[in-house]
């Protein structure tokens, strides 16, 4: 850790927040069962899972961690939290293609969120096999023999618009096909910009026999028509095109998943909500990984919630038979481990030695003093106040 990457991480400690790009360091305990979800995204087990631990008990520090493990092992990656106050709801499936879409990131590109990463590293894969004349390949077959004039592969007519013209159209172009697979809901009645934009203007590059009415009356440019198919065909199309890429697939990290018992006022909105949390785990609309981050009463509450609301004829079992991964709480040894470390990226980032000062006595005081206090974050806490003292004994000089 460099004394730049140390300031960073203390000052996301000193938060209580895991550091980007070194929570992996700063993950202590649980051994086991962190090898157990390193050994599944190693063997590629795909389907979801729910992550279950209380408020607080490391539910997103342990999201981190595998989107960290998941990059460097060679996976797209996207984190979407949800807050149906800021218009991402599970009950749209255009909303959370929107938003998966904005938190994108592939290990090639660090620092880089979007369609961009994913869609180059495509359109590299495509002109090199070009320059081979490959015909046998998968890319031959999308291109269709390179012709871009339609494809039988992908599953989503938008995803091939979209390709065909980040391939053939410039920052411009591939600007606007961002901010159109970031906010699909706006472009509802914008499919004839879409199309002049994605299409007309640059039909020099392909031969397209289709006319605009063609594009309109197939709903080419909607995400959410017929019970949002085209989302689920685009997530399809996304694991297919980063394993084509090379990549090991498309994992997707879902926090804050209680969202959808708490800010979902409308029954029906809550009940679309789980009926898209079941076609995620049921595997066939997404092959890809996703992962949920859940408290562990979540399938209890979602089925008094329906009882509640008078929903007695709903199928309950597939609550039950949901997948689910529940982590223990660190222990005060654990704790004191983490404070060791967040020691030492103190002393890298402000170039002194903490330990001269602090002893380790008095290291492990402070943790036990976080650690007594109950109350469910008390991991967060400790966290704090270990930044706090540090911070205080440097001050002092």
């Amino acid at each position: 850790m460099t004394e730049g990457e140390a300031i960073k991480a203390v000052e996301s400690l000193r938060k209580g927040i895991p550091p980007d790009g070194h929570v992996r360091h700063f993950t202590v305990g649980r051994e086991s069962e962190i090898n157990q979800l390193v050994v599944r995204l190693r063997q590629s087990q795909t389907g979801a899972l729910l992550l279950k631990a209380n408020y607080g008990s490391g539910k997103s520090h342990l999201l981190r961690f595998l989107r960290e493990t998941a990059l460097s092992e060679g996976y797209a990656v996207s984190t979407v939290t949800l807050d149906s106050k800021s218009a991402v709801r599970f009950n749209k499936m255009n909303q959370i293609l929107g938003a998966i879409w904005r938190g994108l990131e592939v290990a090639d590109a660090p620092g880089e969120h979007g369609v961009r990463p994913l869609f180059n590293l495509v359109c590299k894969s495509i002109e090199d096999s070009r320059k081979k004349n490959d015909t046998q390949s998968f890319w031959c077959q999308v291109t269709h023999n390179w012709g871009w004039d339609y494809s039988e592969v992908l599953d989503s007519p938008a995803m091939f618009v979209a390709l065909r013209a980040w391939r053939c159209g410039g920052m411009a172009v591939q600007e606007k096909i961002q901010d159109w697979l970031f906010q699909p809901c706006v472009y509802r009645t914008q499919w004839k910009q879409l199309y002049a934009t994605l299409v007309e203007d640059l039909r020099r590059y392909f031969r397209d026999p289709r006319q605009d009415r063609q594009f309109y009356a197939d709903e080419v440019f909607a995400f959410d028509r017929q019970g949002c198919q085209q989302s689920w065909a685009a997530l399809r199309d996304a694991q297919t095109l980063a394993v084509e890429s090379g990549l090991k697939g498309f994992i997707i990290l879902f926090d804050e998943f209680e969202d959808i018992l708490t800010n979902l006022n409308n029954i029906a909105y809550q009940e679309a909500a789980f009926w898209n949390l079941f076609q995620f785990y049921s595997g066939k609309q997404f092959p890809g990984m996703t992962f949920f981050a859940v408290t562990p009463e979540f399938a209890t509450k979602c089925k008094c919630l329906l009882m509640q609301k008078g929903r007695w004829d709903y199928d309950y079992s597939p609550f039950d038979a949901l997948p689910t991964f529940e982590m223990s709480p660190l222990e005060q040894s654990q704790l004191e481990t983490l404070a060791t470390k967040i020691v030492e990226a103190h002393g890298i980032a402000y170039c002194w030695r903490p330990e001269s000062v602090m002893s380790a006595a008095q290291l492990r005081a402070v943790v036990a003093k976080a650690a007594a206090v109950q109350v469910q974050d008390r991991a967060r806490l400790t966290i704090r106040e270990v930044v706090a003292s540090l911070d205080r004994l440097l001050e002092d000089g």
